[in-house]
């Protein structure tokens, strides 16, 4: 499932990073209720501190085996293929990788790092394929109107969150969820 999370200007950003990072990848984003769909408002998404923030997150997981106790993402279930394989290996136009993911880490075809994708278009194969791995997609969406839009034309996903300091905002992502 995709399970989008909606950050706002107003939000704490520190907090934010830490509990989107936490809910994309741990168990290799291999779950249900893992984040895997980042909507940001534009100021968030121009904001090169909060980039460099999210990417600095992101690439301090620590990927291997998992009787390592220092790993933060252990191996896949399975070695990564069909639409997984595609998503960690390409690009669709607007894309970039805000963070690489890494395929085979340590020659084991069962780990792979962690992959930020940037400018994700909504309705794009990224936005729109069930994954099951590490891999986070980031659209830009100029208001919470638009996020919930995003969010609503996606027939997986099941459940959302909203980062912001604004009670109006969150009642209307409540209502509209």
């Amino acid at each position: 499932f995709q399970v989008p999370v909606k950050l706002f200007n107003s939000s704490d950003r520190e907090l934010a990073v830490k509990h989107v990072v936490h809910s994309a990848f741990s168990h290799g984003g291999q779950k249900c209720s893992a984040t895997s769909l980042l909507l940001l408002e534009r100021e968030v998404y121009e904001d090169p501190h909060f980039k460099r923030m999210l990417c600095d997150a992101v690439r301090s997981m620590a990927v291997g085996s998992a009787w390592e106790l220092s790993s933060k993402i252990g191996p896949l279930i399975r070695a990564p293929g069909g639409e997984l394989e595609t998503a960690l290996k390409t690009l669709e136009p607007g894309e970039s990788w805000a963070v690489m993911p890494r395929l085979h880490v340590d020659d084991n075809p069962h780990l792979v790092s962690p992959g930020v994708k940037w400018g994700v278009q909504p309705r794009g194969f990224t936005h729109c394929t069930e994954l099951f791995g590490p891999v986070l997609s980031v659209i830009r969406v100029p208001t919470l109107e638009a996020a919930l839009g995003i969010e609503q034309s996606n027939v997986y996903g099941n459940a959302t969150s909203i980062f912001t300091s604004s009670g109006a905002a969150a009642r209307l992502s409540i209502e509209r969820s």
